[in-house]
C-alpha cells in the first residue's frame, strides 16, 4: 500500500490559514450541534443519540420477514488508562502541592472519580450501553414485529471475542426475548457464537488501520498543532500558568488527555461534567483533529483509497450468504445479528456508499461535512430489512442508526426500498471489485 509519504507530505503542507478558513465559514453546523449538546465533541466516544424517524410504509402486499444486522457495541470505558492518566498525575500532584484554583481541584477530583470507576473496567461495556442495546433491540421489535412473530423462530448471533461486544449481544438478545414474551409471541431459539474466527468476518483483523495508524496520527497531530491553544484552559486549572507548566510538561497535550477524559465521562456511572471546563470553540478545535483522524483510519478517505474495503469485504459476503440462506422456503431464521466494532461498521458502510458516506473526502478538511457523533457513536447500527409480498417477489430496505437510509449510487425500486435482486447484484459487484491484500 503505497499512500503514506504521499499522503503525509500533501497533509503537512495544508497551511494554518487554509484549516482556520475552513473551520469558519463551513463549518458552523457542527459547532452549533456541539453547542447544543458539548458531549457530541466527544467523537466515537460520544453515546447513541436515538431520536424517532419516519419510517416509510411497505408498498402494498409486501410484509417484512428477516432482518440482516451489524452493531457496533455500546457506550463504553476507555480501553486504556494512557489516555488521560498522565493528567490525572499532573493534577494529583499540583493538588497536593496548593497550586490548583478552585476550578482546578474540581477538575482534579473529577478525574480522581472517573479513574477509579475506570479500574478493572478498561474497555469493558457500560451500564449505558446495555441500555443502548436493549433499547435499539426493543424499538426493532416494535417496529417490525411481524419478523419475529411468524413461522420464523431462529436467530443467529456472530460477535467478536470482546467482552463488549458479547456482553452488547447478550442485552440485545434478551430484549428482543422479553419482547416476545410480553407479546405472547412463541418462543425465540437465539444461537450465539463468539470468537476470533468471527472477529476476522466482522473487522477482518482490522489490517489496513494497524498499516497506517502512523499516518492517521500524523493528521492528528497535525491539526491539533495548528487548532489547539491551551492558555486559557490552563490559566483557569492552575494558580499561576507558569508554574502550571512544570506539573503538566505539554499543555496542548495534558489539555487533549482532559478532553479525552470528557470524551469518555458520559458513558460512565458517575458521568463528571468535563467538558464544562472547555467553551464550545475550545471542544470545536479539540474534535476537529479526533474527528478526522478517525474518518482517516477508518472511513473511505481520498487519500485512502480502497484500501479500507478489504474489511468491507467479509462483511458483504456475510450479508449476502445470509440472506440467500434466509430466503429460501423452508428456513426458520428470522434474523442475524452481528456484535463488532467501529473498525469494521465504517469501512462496511463506507464501502457500500451509503447516504453521508457516499463521498470520499479530503481527511484534513472533513469535519466540513462529516460528523463522527452522528455517523459512528457508540451503539452504530446498520439494519437490512426484508420484505415479500405472496408472489414471492423481496425487496429490501436499509437503516443506519435506525433511520432509513439509501445508497445513492444505486435508484431504489420505491422510496427506500430495494429489488433484492438489484441490491444484490450492487453488493457482489462491490464485492468481487474488492481486491484482497
Amino acid at each position: 500500500m503505497e499512500i503514506s509519504k504521499v499522503t503525509l507530505k500533501k497533509l503537512i503542507t495544508i497551511s494554518l490559514a487554509t484549516v482556520m478558513t475552513a473551520l469558519s465559514v463551513y463549518a458552523q453546523s457542527f459547532r452549533e450541534e456541539i453547542a447544543e449538546n458539548p458531549d457530541r465533541a466527544g467523537t466515537i466516544f460520544h453515546y447513541y443519540e436515538y431520536a424517532a424517524s419516519p419510517m416509510t410504509k411497505a408498498p402494498r402486499g409486501y410484509k417484512p420477514f428477516y432482518i440482516s444486522h451489524y452493531g457496533r457495541h455500546g457506550s463504553r470505558y476507555h480501553s486504556t488508562g494512557s489516555l488521560f492518566k498522565d493528567a490525572k498525575v499532573a493534577l494529583d500532584s499540583a493538588r497536593k502541592m496548593n497550586m490548583l484554583t478552585e476550578e482546578g481541584i474540581a477538575l482534579s477530583l473529577q478525574l480522581d472519580t472517573l479513574w477509579d470507576e475506570h479500574m478493572r473496567m478498561f474497555g469493558m461495556l457500560s451500564v449505558r450501553g446495555m441500555e443502548e442495546h436493549r433499547a435499539i433491540a426493543s424499538r426493532m421489535f416494535q417496529n417490525f414485529e411481524p419478523v419475529f412473530s411468524g413461522e420464523r423462530n431462529e436467530i443467529n448471533c456472530i460477535s467478536s471475542y470482546f467482552p463488549r461486544c458479547i456482553m452488547s449481544m447478550e442485552n440485545f438478545t434478551t430484549s428482543l426475548l422479553d419482547c416476545a414474551a410480553k407479546a405472547n409471541i412463541g418462543s425465540l431459539n437465539v444461537h450465539y457464537v463468539a470468537g476470533q474466527k468471527y472477529f476476522a468476518i466482522l473487522c477482518a483483523g482490522a489490517t489496513p488501520t494497524k498499516e497506517i495508524g502512523t499516518e492517521g496520527a500524523a493528521i492528528s497531530k497535525h491539526l491539533k498543532d495548528s487548532l489547539i491553544k491551551p492558555g486559557r484552559f490552563i490559566g483557569n486549572i492552575f494558580k499561576n500558568s507558569e508554574k502550571g507548566k512544570a506539573f503538566v510538561g505539554d499543555s496542548s497535550e495534558f489539555m487533549w488527555q482532559v478532553f479525552m477524559a470528557g470524551s469518555i465521562s458520559p458513558n460512565t456511572e458517575a458521568r463528571p461534567d468535563i467538558f464544562s471546563h472547555f467553551t464550545v470553540d475550545e471542544l470545536c478545535d479539540l474534535y476537529v483533529p479526533e474527528n478526522n483522524s478517525i474518518y482517516f483510519s477508518l472511513g473511505i478517505s481520498s487519500e485512502a483509497g480502497d484500501c479500507y474495503s478489504v474489511i468491507a469485504k467479509p462483511i458483504i459476503k456475510d450479508f449476502v450468504d445470509r440472506a440467500e440462506e434466509a430466503l429460501a422456503s423452508d428456513s426458520k431464521v428470522a434474523a442475524n445479528l452481528r456484535f463488532g466494532h467501529d473498525s469494521g461498521l465504517l469501512p462496511f458502510v463506507g464501502t457500500l456508499g451509503i447516504a453521508g458516506m457516499e463521498e470520499r473526502w479530503h481527511s484534513a478538511t472533513v469535519h466540513e461535512r462529516w460528523a463522527s457523533y452522528k455517523m459512528i457513536p457508540m451503539g452504530s447500527n446498520f439494519q437490512m430489512i426484508f420484505y415479500r409480498n405472496r408472489k414471492g417477489d423481496v425487496l429490501a430496505k436499509m437503516l443506519y442508526n435506525e433511520k432509513e437510509t439509501t445508497i445513492p449510487a444505486l435508484k431504489p425500486w420505491r422510496g427506500p426500498y430495494y429489488k433484492w435482486p438489484e441490491l444484490r447484484e450492487y453488493l457482489m459487484t462491490i464485492m468481487n471489485s474488492i481486491k484482497d491484500e
